[in-house]
């Protein structure tokens, strides 16, 4: 009786009588939906309006490529959310991955034509799969907005680039381009030639940032219209480690260049190597915010850069050699001294200067606003340069020091009244007729224990106290793009 039930084809009566039987029960479970939403026991959810459930999932797939198919699958109200075109607008591509191919082209379809987010993902290897997802990827490159490439080895950025240059399709809305090759030792895996030839300013207008992170630095020229670039560096072979050589030839290539962040790890294998002529300058007459992080010996590269427009410089030191910061105070005072950047923020980062190295980098600094020092033994002698109405970095209104173990209170106290006591600027109708040193507005403290509770209470009837939440780039934290 059992091989007579299951172990046979159904017959076309069946067949309509289960569908029959399943259609009753759909409508069974959408008159219970129904009810169920007139009284009111309903999920929060379910509640969302459908936009707002949409720009939700929007959130999502920036860190969970496989959201717009998990929630679409929960419910049906989920379901018409998760069809906006813009919450498949993230295309990740594993060109490794089997049905990569049916799966990204699926993906586009769902975006229509909303601008795309690419992540392309690859191995050494360039296979058949590989051509054909990069040549569908390419032909949606009018709609590109960010593309960010992680790659073992160059076949694969290679192609890409190649079949860019190649087509020169308009991509008007690419603004961020991201890669993260996973270069080897091998002579030659450092080469992308079609790296400029793949973005220029006609084909893509709107690029503006790129954010380069590998073990070396590729031998290519970087987009010349480029306005914000961030180079990192990962533990670096020691046959091929970075250099000022390197650096200066990379950055000579982008004059129009606003930001510039250089980030180097602790644990770099290869030293970095100051090997260029002292007479060599590169120019970047555009620069606005400068930071390097990394060894102590990559400041020196500050010696090679003109920057006739900066202002905001970050300097940060990964290393802790029992303050081995010689270098730094005569290249920071050459940098200033040779551009004089008209700087309004510098931040020194556990780095390190002697008294004289301060009172000259001060002296060059009249534009100054803003002064961060951070594990600084920045002395009493050294902050009364600042004194007084006509003190040095007479617009200095803000200071921040953290971890400052040699600064008394006292001192800190004084330097703000000696700013902002109108009598010693000899009233307002003399700082009308000469201009002098600006107020001390804002004052912050962390971890200095030589200022105590009796010098913040004095600071605090100087000028407004108050508790200050700083955002994401707060220099006490992993600071991005300045």
């Amino acid at each position: 009786m059992d091989k007579d039930i299951y172990r046979r084809e159904p017959s076309r009566e069946e067949i309509l009588e289960a569908k029959r039987e399943i259609k009753g029960h759909e409508h069974a479970i959408r008159d219970l939906e129904e009810r169920i939403a007139l009284l009111g026991v309903i999920a929060l959810a379910r509640r969302i309006p459908e936009e707002l459930l949409s720009k939700i999932f929007e959130y999502c797939i920036d860190d969970w490529t496989r959201a717009p198919m998990a929630v679409s699958q929960v419910c049906s109200a989920w379901r018409r959310a998760a069809r906006a075109p813009r919450v498949w607008a993230h295309v990740y591509a594993d060109l490794d991955s089997p049905g990569a191919l049916a799966r990204t082209r699926f993906w586009l379809s769902m975006a229509r034509h909303v601008p795309l987010d690419i992540t392309i993902m690859s191995s050494h290897l360039l296979t058949t799969q590989h051509c054909a997802l990069l040549d569908l990827l390419v032909q949606h490159a009018t709609r590109w907005r960010r593309l960010t490439v992680h790659t073992i080895g160059l076949p694969a950025l290679n192609a890409l680039l190649a079949r860019i240059a190649r087509v020169q399709t308009p991509m008007p809305f690419l603004r961020q381009v991201q890669f993260e090759p996973d270069l080897g030792e091998l002579p030659g895996t450092d080469d992308v030639r079609p790296l400029r030839d793949a973005f220029t300013p006609e084909n893509s207008p709107s690029l503006t940032d790129v954010v380069y992170s590998s073990r070396i630095l590729l031998h290519a020229p970087f987009p010349l219209h480029l306005r914000h670039l961030d180079l990192s560096f990962k533990e670096s072979p020691s046959s091929n480690p970075l250099s000022s050589s390197i650096l200066a030839n990379a950055l000579e290539g982008v004059p129009s260049l606003r930001t510039l962040a250089l980030t180097m790890p602790l644990d770099y294998e290869g030293p970095f190597q100051h090997d260029i002529d002292l007479t060599r300058s590169v120019s970047l007459p555009e620069l606005e915010t400068l930071a390097l992080y990394g060894p102590t010996d990559m400041n020196l590269f500050l010696v090679h850069l003109h920057t006739p427009a900066l202002r905001r410089l970050h300097l940060r030191s990964l290393e802790d050699l029992g303050y081995r910061q010689s270098p730094i105070g005569p290249s920071l005072v050459h940098f200033l001294a040779a551009a004089s950047p008209p700087i309004e923020l510098l931040e020194l980062h556990d780095i390190d200067l002697t008294h004289d190295a301060f009172a000259a980098c001060f002296a060059a600094l009249p534009t100054l606003r803003e002064l961060r020092l951070h594990e600084s033994s920045i002395s009493d002698a050294t902050l009364r340069l600042l004194y007084g109405p006509r003190g040095l970095c007479p617009r200095l209104s803000k200071i921040d020091l953290r971890w400052c173990q040699l600064l008394s209170g006292r001192e800190l106290v004084e330097l703000v009244r000696s700013r902002n006591d109108m009598n010693a600027h000899g009233g307002p109708e003399a700082a009308a007729v000469d201009p002098v040193a600006d107020l001390v507005s804002e004052v912050a403290v962390l971890n200095c224990c030589f200022v105590g509770e009796k010098d913040v209470m004095q600071l605090a009837s100087l000028t407004v106290c108050r508790i200050t939440m700083r955002p994401a780039n707060d220099y006490c934290r992993k600071l991005r793009k300045p």
